[in-house]
């Protein structure tokens, strides 16, 4: 079965092919993120993401966040928004501060492209229409012509949570313009089969309209779901679950579970989670390679999966081509 769209992609503007998974750090959830992200800023050697929220707010320090070969920039949306991702498992109530366009482009205009940096555009509160979303990064995006371009697409209304994807498809040679198009995996829809499926639809839209952009899912560091993205034609993928749960084996785990489960009940806390941790950044980047090896050979083996797994996605794959091919 040959009929995934898993391919290796290049973001122009800085010559970098992908697939990309990246380790993201947020004070939203963490609030020791500098401690964090100093501890583990040398692992980070290919990617990573902050947030220009957490530069402005010095959660980070600014001359601390270029150890990795690309960076990317995040708009600071997810750290003003009272929303969490899927894979935050408490919902903790949250209390954001002050965040608007002109503090944004304040942080961004102190940045220095020491490495090469990915930028998203500002993520606005309110709702727009996919024209309208795409004028407002452009003009972002034209402010800053070193950084490549990362556009965020939200949905079209305030009252429609999920990308209207009938309409983005449609409308595909708007985004010509971006380095990479960005959604929320939570906004692509309300199960894994149907986030699978508009990321399915966006890239053949995409491939139709003779565009070969990478396509980024914020929001998902989980190695299953990375897999299954990736054969339905998403390249970069960035999250903070690697810092909620341990990956071992490919399967995120609860780090009490862990520590019990790997004969580590007698360390301290935080050393098992930064045992987790360190792991979690071996295991991203061996799949990254297992990912790569699959593009050229289309070879399950490569992939390393349980049989169930390869079942399931081989399942799911199949339903997206019948309906949409």
């Amino acid at each position: 079965m040959n009929q995934h769209l898993a391919k290796i992609r290049n973001i122009r503007t800085i010559n970098y092919n992908t697939p990309i998974l990246v380790p993201s750090f947020s004070s939203k959830g963490f609030p020791h993120v500098k401690e964090l992200h100093s501890y583990l800023k040398e692992k980070l050697t290919e990617v990573s993401l902050i947030s220009t929220y957490d530069l402005h707010y010095e959660y980070l320090e600014l001359d601390q966040i270029y150890e990795s070969d690309i960076l990317i920039v995040d708009s600071g949306g997810y750290e003003r928004n009272q929303e969490h991702d899927i894979s935050d498992i408490y919902n903790s109530f949250y209390i954001a501060k002050e965040w608007n366009e002109t503090l944004y482009e304040k942080q961004v205009r102190k940045l220095h492209p020491i490495t090469d940096i990915l930028l998203v555009n500002f993520d606005y509160q309110e709702a727009y229409p996919l024209k309208k979303q795409v004028q407002f990064a452009q003009k972002n995006f034209e402010k800053f012509p070193d950084f490549a371009s990362d556009f965020l697409c939200k949905p079209v209304s305030n009252n429609k949570f999920f990308i209207d994807v009938d309409n983005l498809t449609k409308s595909i040679d708007l985004l010509s313009s971006f380095d990479v198009v960005g959604f929320t995996e939570k906004e692509l829809g309300n199960s894994i089969f149907d986030r699978a499926t508009s990321i399915y639809r966006i890239r053949k839209a995409l491939m139709h309209a003779g565009l070969d952009t990478p396509i980024h899912i914020f929001g998902c560091v989980d190695p299953l779901s990375i897999v299954l993205y990736f054969l339905c034609g998403a390249d970069i993928f960035d999250g903070l679950s690697w810092l909620r749960f341990s990956f071992k084996n490919g399967t995120p785990t609860y780090l009490n579970h862990y520590a019990l489960s790997h004969g580590l009940w007698d360390r301290p806390d935080n050393e098992v989670k930064i045992i987790g941790y360190l792991e979690n950044l071996e295991l991203l980047s061996k799949l990254k390679s297992q990912l790569t090896l699959f593009t050229q050979s289309s070879d399950w083996e490569e992939l390393h999966l349980k049989s169930r797994e390869v079942q399931e996605l081989k399942h799911i794959l199949a339903r997206i081509i019948k309906n949409y091919e």
